[in-house]
């Protein structure tokens, strides 16, 4: 080891203090590109394992493939394994859905089982031939109610039309043939989650049972699920038109999103016709997550956000760990002259610089990465918590950082570090050894008069006056500290609008209903049953809406609708609702419209307020031209029997029916008494106000057990939503604290590092006569004028900020000026610069006042 690395070792033992806070400022932007890099990869790996729990692990499929050509499939370069299911036979069941009236039992083997991903809800997997798995939809869409334990008896065969054989991508036609060839028994062992629509498609007319069977089974037509091996994964196009013997061009055009051109289509029907297997189908999102997730909307997006995330780390960290070496070489300004004066050469004292930025690193770098890492750890198991009560509860977030990240971090970080020491180790090499020995390199002779204005020195005296001097002479060294107060200043407002802005919209939204549990009846529509859920214990208020829509001329249209919507296609038909409120709510409406039931009965209330958008807000205009006492001939919307009906309007107002909120067109209020003798109920929807949503949902869901059932509990909608944002928040927050902890490091470090330099112009000053009172007025309003300076520019681009998020997220024009941010700025800012000063003027006052005027060393 040469002497100059064993002098810069000594240095950084020496100044224990500094080197500490550089490590940690280090350690700080490492740890936060390395909990960002693995936050990116956590968040991509979850999105491949969910993809694989929900719709199977495997990239291609062939359906309906001779099992004497699944080897050719099986032994094509590329192709890692194959998974195999075998249709054994449909059988009619005692199925409530009219489009789904079959049993569909599939054979899988063991492997088959893990690929595909059968999501078991309670149960197990099938252990032999004779069990079976049952699909959670075939008691909630088939109305079928099977429990484990069961056995069930299937006349088990094939579907045919017009003589041809039909499967699961076939949905059911009316005179089709069940022809049944066996008859099986099975146990149900286990009951799972739908199975993915590549395994049964939504139109499929058979609800999937799934059984184990042997690989000597597979004869026949089997369905054909293969995965590609990493290594040729990016070749999939080529390796799928080769099976297939098509171009890979015609591959390449199908799955472009791109509109194509008339040539385009005719070369792919022309190619397409010579496939080898016309069913087939490819697992692109997959392949997408593991090859190229950029180029996925989602994650293209999310990495562009990681780059800008990134990048303000950087820039940040690099202004802090530069302003370190930059006080650490004029700490050791002389050292650097005299080793220049004994024949250190200018590439020397530049290797010194960067050698001690490779020990500072060697120490921050290890030590930042396992602290990222652990705050990403951390952070999934927090967002975990969160996703419970979101809508997307089956998504789980997995801790999974990949040595790439770790790579990346480490690059990243060793570009910030000799970044930040390039421009110093430059400064070093510069110095005059001479100006160097008599330390006089930093001393710059400006002949322009500093001025002190008069108001300075009237409010703080003398010592308000040298503080704002001080101020204005050490500019650059101080710029470093304002600026890192403005950035954690501004950003921190702006995150704290964001938030306020985000959970007052979640909290508008919630307030404008006047209902809080909404349920949709989409079948088998019992008006009686209905009602039942109005005699709940918790229900205080309710209404139960039945509509049926009406077409009507257009020239009931309004000019203003018509100037607005500019559509004057003739054949576009005119759509109002007719709508119920049920008799105790259709009751309390007339009332408080000052109306009587047995003069509106028979007639209808026409709502014409309606809500459009124009351009980027919304508006309210009326959307027909009537009034009352006129008369709307229209008819029903029903394609295959019309009706026709005349609406008598006894008024007209803007005032909504309990639970309709203003819509895009005009709708009509009437009788229940009207809607039972002229339309017929296929649909209903009820309005509730409870006392207690949550328990009313449990209610309602065991009142209709096993029947189709929509239900919204806007408590529910409000915890999920208000969850999402708190996520986001801890994610913005976290952030926020990081930079400006880094931010605090560099406050930290220029400050007192500064303060320690300035102690020969400290001691002269008390040896002149200033009090210790008046030393430490002082150092305060230096602190003071700092921290104003920094406040001043910092609080107006916050509020900038925070303008502009308000009018990107909230509906409102009102802007709620962040006061609360704006005083924990102010509060924070000051108590750190009165701490940090405080510690640093406790450090001078220790020091010996004549030893140090006496000591030209620093």
């Amino acid at each position: 080891m040469n002497l100059l690395n064993k002098l810069t070792i000594k240095n950084l033992l020496l100044n224990k203090r500094r080197t500490i806070v550089t490590i940690i400022g280090i350690m700080l932007s490492v740890a936060l590109i390395t909990a960002v890099a693995s936050v990116y990869s956590s968040g991509l790996e979850s999105l491949k394992r969910f993809e694989i729990q929900e719709v199977g692990n495997y990239h291609m499929i062939f359906y309906n493939v001779d099992s004497n050509n699944v080897d050719e499939i099986k032994n094509y370069r590329g192709i890692e394994n194959v998974s195999l299911t075998k249709s054994l036979g449909y059988a009619k069941i005692d199925s409530q859905n009219e489009g789904k009236p079959y049993a569909h039992v599939v054979g899988y083997d063991k492997d088959t089982m893990s690929n595909l991903s059968i999501n078991l809800i309670e149960g197990r997997l099938p252990e032999n031939e004779n069990e079976v798995v049952i699909p959670t939809h075939l008691k909630t869409n088939g109305r079928l109610k099977l429990n484990i334990g069961d056995d069930i008896t299937l006349d088990l065969g094939t579907r045919s039309y017009q003589g041809n054989e039909l499967n699961q991508q076939n949905e059911y036609v009316e005179g089709e043939v069940l022809t049944v060839n066996s008859k099986k028994t099975y146990k149900i062992v286990g009951i799972a989650e739908r199975p993915a629509n590549k395994v049964e498609p939504f139109m499929a007319p058979g609800y999937s049972l799934i059984t184990l069977v042997s690989g000597d089974s597979f004869n026949g037509k089997v369905d054909v699920y293969t995965k590609i091996s990493k290594k040729y994964l990016k070749d999939y196009l080529k390796i799928y038109a080769n099976i297939e013997g098509i171009e890979e061009r015609a591959v390449e055009l199908s799955v472009s999103p791109d509109k194509l051109s008339k040539e385009d289509n005719e070369y792919l029907e022309k190619e397409f016709s010579k496939v080898k297997y016309p069913l087939s189908d490819m697992n692109i999102y997959l392949i997408q997550l593991e090859t190229d997730p950029i180029g996925l909307s989602s994650m293209g997006g999310l990495i562009y956000a990681v780059a800008i995330v990134i990048t303000i780390i950087v820039v940040t960290s690099v202004f802090c760990i530069k302003n370190s070496f930059d006080i650490s070489i004029t700490e050791k300004i002389k050292q650097y002259g005299m080793l220049r004066s004994i024949g250190s050469t200018k590439k020397q004292i530049r290797r010194n610089v960067f050698y001690e930025a490779t020990i500072l690193g060697i120490i921050g770098i290890p030590l930042g990465i396992c602290l990222g890492l652990f705050a990403a750890y951390i952070l999934m198991i927090i967002s975990n918590y969160y996703l419970v009560d979101m809508m997307a509860s089956n998504i789980k977030l997995i801790f999974s950082t990949s040595y790439l990240a770790i790579l990346i971090s480490i690059v990243l970080s060793i570009i910030t570090i000799y970044l930040s020491a390039f421009r110093s180790s430059r400064r070093a090499s510069k110095v005059s050894p001479i100006d160097s020995i008599r330390n006089s390199a930093n001393i710059k002779i400006n002949n322009k008069k500093i001025k002190c204005p008069g108001y300075i020195k009237k409010l703080f005296g003398v010592g308000g006056e040298i503080s704002y001097k001080n101020l204005k002479r050490n500019k650059r060294k101080y710029r470093t500290t304002i600026i890192s107060i403005i950035l954690s200043v501004s950003v921190f407002i702006a995150l704290f609008s964001f938030m306020n802005v985000a959970f007052e919209e979640v909290e508008k939204e919630i307030k404008l209903g006047d209902y809080n549990i909404f349920v949709s009846i989409r079948s088998n529509v019992d008006y009686n049953k209905a009602r039942e859920i109005t005699n709940l214990d918790t229900v205080e208020d309710y209404s139960i809406v039945r509509s049926e829509q009406l077409e009507i001329d257009r020239s009931y249209l309004s000019k203003e609708y018509v100037d607005f919507s500019e559509d004057t296609n003739a054949d576009t038909p005119v759509i109002i609702s007719m709508m119920t409120l049920g008799d105790q709510q259709y009751k309390k409406y007339i009332q408080s419209l000052g109306l009587k039931y047995e003069d509106v009965k028979d007639k209808v209330i026409l709502v014409n307020t309606i809500r459009v958008i124009d351009g980027t807000n919304s508006k309210t205009l009326n959307h027909l031209n009537v009034k009352a006492g006129d008369i709307i001939h229209g008819k029903t919307s029903l394609a295959n029997n019309p009706k026709n009906y005349d609406l008598n309007i006894v008024t007209i107002t803007d005032k909504n029916g309990f639970g309709i909120a203003t819509s895009y067109e005009a709708y009509a209020i009437i009788s229940d008494e009207v809607y039972n003798n002229n339309f017929e109920t296929n649909h209903i929807n009820v309005y509730v106000k409870s006392s207690d949503p949550d328990k009313l949902q449990d209610e309602i869901e065991q009142l209709f057990v096993g029947e189709e059932i929509g239900i919204s509990n806007s408590n529910e909608v409000y915890r999920m939503t208000h969850n999402l944002f708190t996520l986001v928040g801890i994610f913005l927050y976290g952030f926020i604290i990081v930079i400006s902890l880094i931010g605090i490091t560099n406050i930290f470090n220029t400050i007192t590092t500064t303060m320690e330099l300035r102690k020969q112009e400290f001691a002269m000053l008390v040896s002149v006569g200033m009090t210790k009172n008046e030393f430490n007025r002082m150092i305060r309003l230096e602190s003071l004028f700092m921290g104003l300076k920094a406040l001043v520019i910092g609080i107006p681009i916050g509020c900038v900020l925070s303008i502009l998020i308000n009018k990107f997220l909230s509906d409102g024009p009102i802007f709620k000026l962040p006061l609360m941010a704006i005083g924990i700025s102010i509060v924070v800012v000051f108590i750190l610069l009165f701490v940090i000063m405080s510690y640093s003027i406790h450090k001078i006052r220790k020091q010996n006042t004549i030893e140090v005027i006496r000591n030209e060393n620093i």
